[in-house]
């Protein structure tokens, strides 16, 4: 038979366990945004940051999908940020999703909806053009010594564009980088462009191609937002 002082214990320890559970729930109140996408009935099979699970707002015919975040501002470590790439490309496996970049959090759930809702036809425009698409990134290196001719350069360019709906040129930040492109292809051609690279490297023995991905399509999402009340391409 229980004590009154054991019954007591026993309520005390309940009251301290809700006091730290709701303590808990304090602490991760911010709304950390990963991407849009348009499947309702998506499950997510992964974790968000800080382990939390990930869940999803609609936003009319698109859900936004988030987790719980203990930080409005969140520092920009490498660990956190390659997880959020991590956990996008599981989400791009999956369906096409609007990729959001690393520290998108917002205060409130109401100031999320009322944000991405003044930008819901920037969601629809760039849905558009990515969705079923992936992006891949192509670096061309050469040796240090080596000139590369003006009609090699064209003759890949114009071997990646042929496959690409798009292509994004990214920053030459090194004196042996030939070329650095980002391209958005069709989900069902990812077979025949990497067979491409694989061709241009048979062609341009002497310059060394690095080929990554497939990625969210990162470089074709020119969109900014934040916890703040905007919105902007």
């Amino acid at each position: 038979m229980e004590t009154e002082t054991e019954e007591c214990a026993g309520k005390g320890q309940m009251e301290a366990d809700a006091q730290e559970s709701a303590r808990k729930e304090q602490k991760y109140r911010y709304f950390y945004v990963y991407g849009i996408v348009m499947d309702k009935k998506i499950k997510i099979e992964v974790n968000g940051l800080k382990d939390k699970p990930i869940k999803g707002a609609d936003l009319r015919d698109f859900v936004v999908l988030f987790s719980a975040y203990p930080a409005l501002h969140p520092l920009l470590e490498e660990e956190e940020a390659l997880r959020h790439a991590d956990i996008l490309k599981k989400i791009a496996e999956k369906t096409t999703v609007i990729p959001m970049s690393f520290g998108t959090v917002f205060k409130t759930k109401k100031i999320l909806k009322k944000v991405l809702q003044s930008s819901y036809s920037v969601f629809k425009e760039t849905f558009s053009l990515i969705e079923n698409k992936v992006e891949l990134g192509v670096k061309v290196i050469k040796n240090q010594a080596d000139e590369v001719q003006e009609e090699v350069q064209r003759d890949i360019l114009e071997s990646l564009n042929k496959l690409s709906i798009k292509s994004v040129k990214g920053s030459v930040f090194s004196d042996r980088l030939v070329l650095n492109h980002s391209c958005l292809v069709e989900k069902d051609k990812f077979a025949e462009f990497s067979e491409e690279i694989e061709k241009l490297e048979n062609r341009h023995k002497s310059l060394k191609f690095v080929y990554t991905g497939p990625w969210p399509p990162y470089s074709f999402v020119n969109i900014k937002i934040s916890g703040g009340e905007h919105a902007n391409r």
